[in-house]
């Protein structure tokens, strides 16, 4: 890892130098209230490299701007072209085609006296995945699948439902959704309940004695690496297409030396303690320096995806399982 550090340097630099000539994205755009250090940078990039979105003739994104249903269903059918999608020129409202294919797609359709909110957004992308589920179970299956992160914590209360939708979260949550899907499906007819087997992927462990719920995407796309050490045990979850890359890492360590060293630990890794069991305490941390290839840009947005979803797994440790099998 440490001989792309160099490489990354140069990246680093690189970025620094465009930083100080203003925001310029790809395509050529420039807009005054999207530095590059805002949250959804990337996001926006995306987009309008895409075609999913313009921006404003004054040279603005307006990145904080409400959505409203038409406007989302706009950007998500552009981001996808569906070959069954026509788009009138003579409607009397430019969203009716929107609207019409949504409505044929068997998605929730929000009444228009109603607040589009992030909830609304939520059940819109499970129905286009061919779920039918109520708004609280769209919202945790987009949180197993990576979709979304929440707006203060990946839950659903920490989701806010309520919330409306901005121009940045619209194309974030499009984003996401392209990146694990090739095509828009139609929903069924009938509400199911959400089945979180659906979604997400076990790993257990013997040896240790706990487990961790893994998003279904991360499926063939991770492998287990274990180093053990004077100190404890280091149980590594590793990407697949950067080959070295670690995403996160479990530690099993003695609760003695723990207990001597937590704070000269805490100041160099920035770790979770995640629980105790007899001798041993687990931690929870991420990797500090670079974990893929700059270069390789596949393998980088393979990881970057993954990285993404790591900020809710620590949740779902459960120590003292007792479980008969093997790790899986």
């Amino acid at each position: 890892m440490k001989k792309y550090r160099k490489q990354m340097l140069v990246v680093l630099l690189g970025g620094s130098l465009l930083s100080s000539l203003g925001t310029t994205y790809a395509s050529g755009v420039v807009f005054n209230d999207v530095p590059n250090n805002f949250w959804g940078y990337k996001n926006i990039q995306w987009a309008i490299d895409n075609k999913v979105v313009d921006g404003y003739p004054d040279g603005t994104f307006k990145p904080n701007q409400d959505v409203h249903q038409d406007e989302f269903l706009a950007m998500l059918i552009r981001t996808f072209q569906p070959s069954d999608f026509v788009k009138a020129d003579d409607a009397a409202n430019w969203a009716d085609s929107y609207l019409s294919y949504a409505k044929k797609m068997g998605w929730r359709i929000v009444p228009s006296d109603q607040v589009f909110s992030r909830g609304n957004v939520a059940q819109y992308l499970a129905n286009a995945t061919g779920k039918n589920y109520g708004i609280d179970d769209s919202i945790q299956y987009l949180l197993d699948l990576g979709i979304a992160n929440g707006k203060t914590e990946k839950s659903i209360e920490g989701f806010h439902k309520n919330d409306s939708l901005t121009r940045a979260e619209s194309v974030t949550f499009i984003e996401r959704f392209k990146a694990k899907y090739t095509k828009l499906q139609k929903s069924p007819v009938t509400e199911e309940k959400f089945d979180r087997n659906d979604t997400q992927l076990f790993y257990r462990n013997s040896q240790y004695d706990f487990s961790l719920r893994l998003p279904k995407s991360w499926e063939n796309k991770y492998e287990v690496v274990e180093e053990s050490y004077d100190t404890g045990h280091n149980i590594n979850f590793v990407n697949k297409a950067t080959k070295y890359g670690i995403l996160f890492t479990i530690s099993v360590w003695s609760k003695e030396y723990w207990d001597k060293n937590e704070s000269v630990i805490r100041g160099q890794i920035p770790v979770i303690k995640l629980g105790e069991n007899g001798v041993h305490v687990y931690l929870f941390h991420k990797p500090t320096d670079v974990q893929y290839d700059p270069s390789d840009e596949a393998a980088k947005q393979d990881y970057e995806f993954m990285l993404e979803d790591i900020k809710g797994i620590s949740t779902t440790f459960v120590i003292n399982l007792n479980f008969e099998s093997t790790i899986v």
